[in-house]
């Protein structure tokens, strides 16, 4: 629910078409037919919707790193660990959009409202401050402010942190799947290697207690052999099942790191 939030918000803020851009830069924006204010809304729902959706990713990654190698319960889950899953990415998101808000770093550059600095084509060779005639808003806003270190923070957030989180978990979510599936190939050829001889002796033992019937003896001998293959067969069909699915989960786990850029 919440990365649909996320992607809801970011979607809104180019919805308009550039209607919410500031009207005095319908000289080379088209459909600019706001001001200011709006250029505030549209910036800020932009800020808190690319953050809040990768954030959300990285919450469903840990929640899902939780049940595959951890074990947790639902119940543990939901007490321990879903406030946190929820509330940060809401906290954080929040944070840097109000943020950015305070220190006027919702400026356009002809496409968007979430640049730092407000240095249209119109502000070339303008000091910081001035406002040029037929324009209302000051050149340089947002320059003497944090907002600048704020906008960084966003960047390493959506292009370093959330990359290197969403990797990290499904790299560990593969590496305990590919040693569960290990550990289960070797007790399953350990099991198979003891249950043979242990079926001949039990087999030849019955014979000789029949008085050493030959016949039966040659097709008890056969149907334990043909156990014994049908036995191993399975071992190994079940060992490229395990190696095919932990494969299946490593190229996955590639592609949806990688999707996210």
């Amino acid at each position: 629910f919440g990365m649909a939030v996320g992607d809801i918000m970011f979607s809104l803020s180019f919805a308009t078409y550039g209607a919410m851009l500031p009207s005095c830069l319908d000289y080379y924006v088209w459909n600019a037919q706001g001001n200011q204010a709006t250029c505030n809304v549209s910036g800020f729902m932009t800020a808190v919707g690319v953050l809040m959706s990768p954030l959300y990713t990285c919450s469903l990654n840990i929640y899902s790193l939780a049940i595959v190698k951890y074990y947790k319960t639902d119940s543990y889950i939901q007490k321990k660990m879903e406030p946190f899953l929820h509330g940060v990415p809401i906290v954080i998101s929040l944070a840097f959009g109000f943020a950015l808000l305070a220190t006027q770093g919702y400026n356009s550059h002809g496409v968007s409202c979430i640049d730092p600095v407000y240095h249209p084509p119109h502000c070339i060779g303008i000091e910081d401050g001035q406002v040029r005639e037929g324009f209302k808003i000051p050149c340089g806003r947002g320059r003497d402010g944090p907002s600048a270190i704020i906008f960084h923070g966003v960047f390493f957030l959506l292009f370093v942190g959330s990359p290197l989180t969403i990797g990290e978990t499904l790299w560990m979510m593969y590496r305990h799947v590919s040693r569960q599936e290990r550990r289960m190939g070797r007790y399953g050829e350990g099991s198979l290697d003891h249950s043979v001889p242990r079926e001949n002796n039990n087999t030849t033992t019955t014979a000789s207690v029949d008085g050493g019937n030959g016949i039966d003896n040659m097709m008890r001998l056969t149907a334990t052999s043909v156990r014994s293959s049908l036995s191993r067969l399975s071992s190994r069909s079940n060992s490229n099942q395990n190696n095919s699915t932990s494969r299946a989960v490593m190229i996955r786990a590639r592609a949806y790191t990688a999707a996210f850029f």
